[in-house]
């Protein structure tokens, strides 16, 4: 079945990891509207469409990753 596309599938993005500690691994990740996003080329300028994500431990990064890319409760 045929789905149109929605809004949370409407662009490429970037993820930035900035890691703050390795062992165990704590930071976080940004995420910016990439060359398709909705900011046009270059729109990774850490404008309104940015957001951030923090995370302590590996299961946190997976934590953390699913709430920027898929989680549904993190998209309006």
């Amino acid at each position: 079945m045929f789905r149109p596309p929605s809004r949370r599938d409407a662009g490429w993005v970037e993820i930035h990891l900035s890691l703050d500690t390795i062992d165990p691994p704590a930071g976080r990740l940004r995420v910016l509207p990439g060359p398709g996003g909705p900011g046009g080329p270059g729109a990774g300028n850490g404008g309104p469409a940015a957001r951030q994500a923090g995370f302590c431990g590996w299961l946190g990064l997976l934590r953390a990753l699913y709430e920027v890319t898929g989680s549904p409760a993190s998209w309006p």
